[in-house]
C-alpha cells in the first residue's frame, strides 16, 4: 500500500514539475511575442506592390471620424464657441484625437501664396501656349478692377494665374464656412457644425477604441449641457466597431456565462463530483497552455482571431474527458476498451489539424497547430493521469437507464439496409448542398450596428459631401513627378480627387514659368507690367510639398505611387488608355476576397479531411474484424459526418449566405462527428458510449449554440453550424454497426 502510494506521489511530483515547466515557458514566451491584431495581417498577401504599399500607407488603424451638431434653436455664433472650447480641452486630455489634417486652409493657402506663378489651370496653360496674350491679361485686369481679394503676391502672379488655380480646386466641405477646422453652414433654418476629427489609436484594440469613444461621448455631453435639445450625429468606423465590441461582449457575457454555468452544473449534476470538475478544469488548462506555447514557439507574430478559432478546442477536450469519466466508472474492461477509440479518434482530428499546415494562410495554419498539440496533450494527459484517480463514481441511475433505453431503440431501428438508406441520405444531402450553395464573403455582413448609428451616419452623408468610395486608383512612377504626371495623364474623372488637383508636376510648372517669362517680354506682357507698376515678375524658384501630399503620394519599394480617390463608383470607361502603371484597388473587396480565399480553403480542408478519414478508420478500426465488417464501419462513420455537415450547412444558407465563418463551424462539427463515430464504432458498450456522446453533444449545443442567437451575423453563423452539426451527428452516430466484441 505504501508502494502504491509512494509511486502516486512521485507521477504527481512529475506532473507538478511539467505543469510549471509549461507556465513558466509560457509566461516567459508570451512577455517577448508581439501579437497582431490587424484584420489586415490575417488576409493573404497576395497583392499586387501597389497595392500592398497603399495598404501600408494607409494606417489602416488610425480612422476619419466626423461629429455633426444641428439645430433650428441655437445659432452657429452660439454653437461654434461652445464647441471649440470643449474640442480644446478634448484634444488636450486625449492626444490620439485631433482635427483631420484634410481640414486646414491656412496651410494650403500660405502653399498656393509661396508657390504662386507656378500653378495654373489647364486652360490658362494652354492659352499661354496657343499665344492668346489678351484674353489672359484681360481676365487679370478684370479680377484686380473687381472688388474680390487678391489672395497671391502681384509680382509672383502679374496674371492671378495661381489664383484662379485656387478658384477651382476641389472643395473638401462644399457649401460649408471653416472656422479653424471646424465648417458651418445654415440651410433651411437649420445651423449646423461639423467637427472632422482623426484618431491615431488602433481601431481594432477594444479598450482603446472604447476609450476614445468614451472621451468623445464626454465631449458630446458637455456640448448638449450647454445647448439643451441639440441635435447630435455621428459617422466613423469607430463608433461602429465600438458599438459591435460592446454587443458581442454583453452577448458573449450571457450566453456564455448562463451556457457555462448550465454546462458546469449539469457534469456536477450527472457525475456528482467535484474533483472530477476540477480534473476537466485542470486538463483544459494545461494543454490549451501547451498548444499556446507551441504556436508561440512556432509563429513569428501570431493573430489574436486564432484565439477565437481555437475555442473550439474546449468541446473535443471536455468529450474526451467525459468518455474517460463514463468509461472508468464502468470498470478497468470498459477503460480498457475506450482507449483505442480514444486514441483512433484523437489522432484522426490531429491529423486533420496538421493539413491545416500545407494551406498558404498563416492564420489557418497557426490554429492547426495549436489544436494538433492542445489535443495531443489532453488525450495523453487523459490516458496517463486518469488511472491515477480514485474510480469515478457511476452517472446517475436515471441518465444511465435513458441512454440504454435509446441504445436498445437504435438497434430497433436498425436494420441490413441501414447502411445504404444512411448513404442516399449523405450522398443526396451533399448533393443538394452544392447544388443550392450560395456563400457571400463580403465584409460588411459580418457585423451589425444598432439602428440609431446607421441614422445618424446616413444623416451626415446626405447633407455633407465629405465622404470617398472606399475603392481607388493606384498611378506608379519612378519619381514622384512620373507618378504626379501619369495621373495628369487620366485625364478628367468625373468625382475622382488626386494631388494633380492640387498641384502640377515640376516639369509643367517649369514649363509654366517659361511660357509666361516669353509673355512679359512681348509688348502686350510690357504694357500690363507697366500698367501695374511691376518692373518684372519674381518667381518662386523651387517647388515646394504641398500640405495634402501626404494624403495622395506615397513611396514604393520600386518609386513613388499617386492616389486616386473617388467619389463615385469607379467605371473602367472612363480611361480610355493606361498612360502607365494603373491600378484599380478597393480595400473592401480586397478584404471580401481575401474570407473568400480563407473560405475555399476550409472547404477544401473539409473535403480533404473526409477523403483521407475513410481510409485512416477503415485501417485501425475494429483492427482485428474482417476487412467487410471494418470498412462497412468507416463507410458508416464517413457518412455520418458528411451527413452532418452537409444538413447544418444546407440549413444555415436558409438563414444567410454562407460565409469563412460557417466553415469554421463546419470544421468543428466534422471533428465531433469522427469522434463520435468512432466512440459508436469501436468496443464501447453502445450505452455507455450514449452516455458520454449525448452529455458532450448538448454541452457542445448549449455551450456553441447558443451564439446562434447573437445579433452579430458572424457570431450566430458559427453557433447556427455547431447546433445542427452536432445535433445530427449525436442523432445518426448510434445508427453505425456495433463491434461484435464490444
Amino acid at each position: 500500500m505504501k508502494g502504491v502510494r509512494a509511486a502516486l506521489a512521485t507521477r504527481l511530483l512529475l506532473l507538478f514539475v511539467v505543469i510549471v515547466g509549461v507556465v513558466a515557458a509560457l509566461s516567459a514566451q508570451l512577455s517577448n511575442t508581439q501579437w497582431s491584431s490587424s484584420l489586415a495581417d490575417a488576409l493573404p498577401n497576395e497583392v499586387s506592390e501597389l497595392q500592398r504599399s497603399y495598404l501600408a500607407s494607409q494606417q489602416p488603424n488610425a480612422q476619419q471620424l466626423l461629429l455633426g451638431f444641428e439645430s433650428q434653436q441655437y445659432s452657429d455664433t452660439e454653437i461654434l464657441p461652445i464647441v471649440q472650447e470643449q474640442l480644446n480641452l478634448l484634444t488636450k486630455a486625449e492626444p490620439i484625437i485631433k482635427l483631420a489634417e484634410m481640414t486646414n486652409p491656412k496651410a494650403v493657402l500660405s502653399f498656393y501664396q509661396n508657390q504662386a506663378g507656378r500653378l495654373a489651370t489647364q486652360n490658362d496653360m494652354q492659352a499661354l501656349e496657343s499665344g492668346d496674350y489678351g484674353t489672359l491679361i484681360s481676365d487679370a485686369q478684370k479680377a484686380l478692377q473687381s472688388p474680390a481679394p487678391v489672395l497671391v503676391p502681384l509680382k509672383q502672379d502679374p496674371l492671378l494665374l495661381t489664383q484662379r488655380f485656387v478658384q477651382q480646386l476641389p472643395d473638401l466641405m462644399p457649401g460649408y464656412k471653416s472656422h479653424n477646422g471646424l465648417y458651418t453652414r445654415t440651410s433651411n433654418s437649420i445651423h449646423q457644425v461639423l467637427v472632422p476629427l482623426r484618431i491615431a489609436g488602433d481601431a481594432l484594440s477594444v479598450t482603446q477604441s472604447g476609450q476614445s469613444v468614451l472621451v468623445i461621448n464626454d465631449f458630446i455631453a458637455k456640448v448638449t449641457d450647454q445647448l439643451p435639445g441639440i441635435n447630435v450625429y455621428r459617422s466613423g468606423l469607430l463608433f461602429h466597431s465600438d458599438a459591435a465590441a460592446k454587443q458581442a461582449k454583453l452577448e458573449m457575457t450571457w450566453f456564455g456565462g448562463l451556457s457555462l454555468l448550465l454546462v458546469l452544473a449539469l457534469l456536477v449534476w450527472v457525475f456528482r463530483s467535484g474533483q472530477q470538475l476540477f480534473y476537466t478544469l485542470l486538463l483544459l488548462s494545461v494543454s490549451a497552455a501547451t498548444g499556446l506555447l507551441a504556436t508561440l514557439l512556432l509563429s513569428s507574430r501570431p493573430h489574436v482571431l486564432m484565439l477565437v478559432f481555437a475555442t473550439s478546442f474546449i468541446g473535443l477536450c471536455i468529450d474526451y474527458v467525459i468518455h474517460g469519466f463514463i468509461a472508468r466508472s464502468h470498470g478497468a474492461t470498459a477503460w480498457s476498451a475506450l482507449k483505442p477509440a480514444l486514441w483512433l479518434s484523437g489522432l484522426t482530428t490531429i491529423f486533420g489539424y496538421i493539413l491545416l499546415l500545407l494551406l498558404p494562410l498563416p492564420l489557418l495554419q497557426q490554429l492547426g497547430i495549436f489544436m494538433a498539440v492542445a489535443l495531443f496533450t489532453a488525450i495523453v494527459l487523459v490516458v496517463v493521469t486518469l488511472p491515477w484517480l480514485p474510480q469515478p463514481g457511476a452517472s446517475r441511475p436515471g441518465w444511465q437507464r435513458f441512454c440504454h433505453s435509446m441504445a436498445q431503440l437504435y438497434r430497433q431501428m436498425r436494420q441490413p439496409g441501414t447502411t445504404a438508406w444512411l448513404s442516399v441520405m449523405a450522398l443526396a444531402t451533399l448533393g443538394l448542398l452544392l447544388w443550392s450553395f450560395t456563400a457571400n464573403d463580403n465584409v460588411r455582413l459580418l457585423a451589425s450596428s444598432p439602428e440609431s448609428l446607421l441614422q445618424q451616419e446616413n444623416h451626415l452623408r446626405k447633407t455633407t459631401d465629405f465622404y470617398f468610395q472606399p475603392d481607388v486608383l493606384l498611378v506608379s512612377g519612378e519619381t514622384q513627378q512620373q507618378a504626379l504626371e501619369r495621373t495628369g495623364d487620366l485625364g478628367d474623372i468625373d468625382g475622382s480627387v488626386s494631388l494633380y488637383d492640387y498641384m502640377l508636376p515640376a516639369s509643367e510648372q517649369q514649363q509654366l514659368l517659361q511660357q509666361q517669362q516669353e509673355l512679359f517680354k512681348s509688348p502686350e506682357g510690357k504694357t500690363y507690367l507697366q500698367w501695374l507698376g511691376i518692373w518684372q515678375p519674381v518667381f518662386s524658384s523651387e517647388p515646394q510639398e504641398h500640405p495634402l501630399q501626404n494624403q495622395f503620394l506615397y513611396p514604393t519599394e520600386e518609386g513613388w505611387m499617386s492616389v486616386v480617390r473617388l467619389k463615385q463608383p469607379f467605371n473602367h470607361g472612363d480611361i480610355t488608355e493606361s498612360p502607365g502603371k494603373l491600378e484599380h484597388f478597393n480595400p473592401i473587396e480586397h478584404a471580401s476576397d481575401a474570407l473568400a480565399e480563407y473560405r475555399h480553403s476550409m472547404q477544401l480542408w473539409l473535403i480533404a479531411l473526409l477523403l483521407v478519414s475513410l481510409p485512416i478508420l477503415a485501417m485501425f478500426l475494429r483492427n482485428q474484424q474482417a476487412n467487410k465488417l471494418r470498412i462497412q464501419a468507416a463507410w458508416q462513420v464517413t457518412c455520418v459526418m458528411t451527413l452532418s455537415v452537409s444538413t447544418a450547412l444546407l440549413l444555415a444558407q436558409l438563414i444567410q449566405p454562407l460565409n469563412l465563418f460557417h466553415s469554421i463551424g463546419a470544421m468543428f462539427v466534422l471533428v465531433l462527428s469522427i469522434d463520435y463515430g468512432v466512440f459508436c464504432a469501436g468496443r464501447l458498450k453502445r450505452e455507455h458510449a450514449l452516455q458520454a456522446i449525448y452529455l458532450s453533444a448538448f454541452t457542445t449545443m448549449v455551450a456553441f449554440g447558443a451564439l446562434s442567437f447573437s445579433s452579430t451575423p458572424a457570431i450566430a453563423a458559427f453557433g447556427i453550424i455547431v447546433l445542427i452539426g452536432v445535433f445530427m451527428s449525436a442523432l445518426f452516430s448510434p445508427l453505425i454497426i456495433e463491434s461484435p466484441d464490444n
